[in-house]
C-alpha cells in the first residue's frame, strides 16, 4: 500500500512522481554527462518509487526533455517495466494543452527509459508548503485547467488515478499541466494491468471507492481534484490520520471540516464546487467534466458573460434618449456627435453610458479593448441603416430638386416625384428589416453576437463580482 502522499518535491516538479518510498542513490547517478540514443543527461532533477529523472538534451530537435530512468534494480521485475512502458504509452497518447507530453520511448545499454515535456517550474504541493495557502481566484484557475487536461484523457479513454497537487505542475506562464498517468486505468483495453482487489494511488486525496479497491471511473478522479481544490484553498489535505489506513478509512466515513471555517475568503458557491465534487457518493458528484468545467467557470472571479438581447436594447435606448436630448442643441451636428460618442467610446472603454450603467463592455474574443479600426467598422455596420436612408434622401432630392421646387409651388405632386417617393419608401422599408434583423440577431446567436459583432469581430459581455 502507498504512503500518504510524502514525495520528493524536486522529482515531482519535473515528472511523474510514484507514492513508493524513494528508491536509494546507485547507478542512475552514473548517467550524468552521458548519453541514452540521442538524449544528453546532463542533471539528476529527483527520484521516485520507480527510477529517476533527468535533465537532458534533445540533440535532434535540440530542445530540453525530461528523462525518466526505471531504476535498474525494479528494471528486472516484468509487472514493473509494464507499469512503466504503459505509462509513457498512455501519456503519448494524451496531446493536450494541460497535460505534458511524451516525446519518446525506448531502451539504450539495457536502460528502459522516455523522454517528455521539460516543465519548467513547480509542483502545486511546493506551493502549498508548510500549510500555505493559494488564493481562491487562482485555485480556480489551475483547478479548471487540470479538469480539461482530465477531460481530453477520459476521452481518450483513460483515468488518472493519482491525481493530487504534486502531479499538477505550474509551468512558467502559470499554465497547469498534469502529470503521472503512471496509475492510468485504460477503459479500452489493458484489464491485465489493472488487478480488483489492489489499492493504487495517494491515500490523501483518494476517492472512498478507490480506496475501498473498488472499479473506479472519471468519477474517482474529480473527487481526487475536489481533494486537491480543497488543499489549495485551505492550505492542508482534506483528511489526515498516522497511517494511511486511517487516511483512506476518514474519506470513507469522515466528512471534511468546512472550506469557509478554515478559509473565509472562499466565496460560498467555490465552497459548493468543491463539496459536490468530494460527495461521498460518486453518483452525487458532477457526472460528466463538462458539467464540472461548467461549473468552475461559472464561479470564477470577474468572469465576462455574454450580454443578452434585453440588456443590449436597454443600453441602446439609454444611448439615444441622451443622444436625443442634445439634438435641439446640435440640430443635424447630432450624428457626428454620435459617430464619436460610439465610436470613442467603445474604443477607449468598451462602453457608452447605456453600457456603462448596464456594466456591458464591447472588446474583443480575448476580452480585451475593441480598438478604434474594430470600434468604427462596428459603427458604420451597425449605423449602415440610418446612413443608407440619409444617401438616398440627398440623391433622390438632388436629382428631383426640381420637381419638388414644382412641388411647393404647386403642391401638386409631380409623377417623377411621386415615383422617387415610391422607391424610397420601398427602400426604407427593406432597409428597416434588413437592419432590425442585424440587431435581433443577438437574440438568437449563442454568443449574443449582433451582425455588428460579427463583422468586427467583437463581443459584448458583462461582467460578474464575484
Amino acid at each position: 500500500m502507498p504512503d500518504p502522499g510524502q514525495s520528493n518535491p524536486a522529482f515531482e516538479a519535473t515528472i511523474l512522481s510514484s507514492s513508493r518510498p524513494a528508491v536509494a542513490p546507485g547507478e542512475p547517478d552514473a548517467l550524468v554527462g552521458t548519453r541514452l540514443r540521442h538524449f544528453e543527461v546532463r542533471q539528476l532533477l529527483g527520484r521516485g518509487g520507480m527510477g529517476a529523472v533527468y535533465l537532458g538534451w534533445d540533440t535532434s530537435l535540440d530542445r530540453p526533455v525530461a528523462l525518466k530512468v526505471l531504476d535498474a534494480a525494479i528494471g528486472r521485475d516484468p509487472e514493473l517495466l509494464t507499469r512503466f512502458v504503459r505509462e509513457a504509452r498512455a501519456q503519448a497518447r494524451l496531446r493536450h494543452a494541460n497535460i505534458t507530453q511524451i516525446y519518446f520511448i525506448g531502451e539504450d545499454r539495457g536502460i528502459t527509459f522516455f523522454a517528455m515535456e521539460y516543465v519548467e517550474g513547480a509542483p502545486l504541493d511546493k506551493a502549498l508548503a508548510e500549510g500555505q495557502r493559494i488564493p481562491w481566484a487562482d485555485s480556480v484557475e489551475y483547478i479548471l485547467a487540470a479538469a480539461r487536461g482530465l477531460r481530453e484523457a477520459f476521452q481518450q479513454g483513460f483515468i488518472h488515478r493519482d491525481v493530487k497537487p504534486s502531479n499538477l505542475l505550474l509551468d512558467k506562464d502559470k499554465q497547469v499541466k498534469i502529470a503521472d498517468f503512471g496509475l492510468a486505468k485504460s477503459l479500452k483495453g489493458d484489464l491485465e494491468l489493472t488487478r480488483e482487489g489492489v489499492i493504487v494511488g495517494s491515500p490523501l486525496y483518494m476517492a472512498p471507492e478507490q480506496g475501498r479497491a473498488e472499479n473506479v471511473d472519471h468519477r474517482a478522479d474529480i473527487y481526487s481534484l475536489g481533494c486537491a481544490f480543497y488543499h489549495l484553498l485551505t492550505g492542508r489535505p482534506p483528511f489526515t490520520a498516522p497511517t494511511p489506513v486511517g487516511v483512506i478509512t476518514r474519506h470513507v466515513t469522515d466528512r471534511a471540516v468546512p472550506i469557509h471555517s478554515l478559509n473565509p475568503e472562499v466565496p460560498e458557491p467555490v465552497e459548493r464546487v468543491v463539496e459536490r465534487m468530494m460527495a461521498k457518493d460518486p453518483a452525487a458528484r458532477f457526472g460528466s467534466y463538462d458539467e464540472l468545467i461548467a461549473a468552475l467557470e461559472a464561479v470564477r472571479p470577474g468572469r465576462q458573460e455574454h450580454s443578452g438581447f434585453f440588456a443590449r436594447t436597454m443600453a441602446l435606448a439609454i444611448d439615444a434618449v441622451l443622444l436625443g436630448a442634445l439634438t435641439p442643441l446640435l440640430g443635424r451636428w447630432v450624428f457626428l456627435v454620435a459617430v464619436v460618442y460610439f465610436v470613442a467610446g467603445h474604443a477607449w472603454r468598451g462602453q457608452t453610458v447605456g453600457k456603462w450603467l448596464l456594466k456591458l463592455r464591447v472588446g474583443d474574443e480575448h476580452g480585451q479593448s475593441a480598438g478604434w479600426k474594430r470600434s468604427a467598422l462596428r459603427f458604420i455596420v451597425f449605423a449602415w441603416a440610418p446612413m443608407f436612408w440619409a444617401l438616398t434622401i440627398a440623391i433622390l432630392f438632388f436629382v428631383y430638386r426640381d420637381s419638388w421646387e414644382a412641388y411647393q409651388q404647386t403642391q401638386m405632386m409631380p409623377k417623377p416625384l411621386f415615383n422617387a417617393v415610391f422607391v424610397w419608401a420601398l427602400m426604407v422599408a427593406f432597409t428597416g428589416f434588413g437592419y432590425l434583423a442585424g440587431f435581433l440577431l443577438a437574440a438568437f446567436h449563442p454568443k449574443k453576437r449582433a451582425l455588428h459583432d460579427l463583422v468586427a469581430h467583437t463581443f459584448v459581455t458583462y461582467k460578474l463580482g464575484r
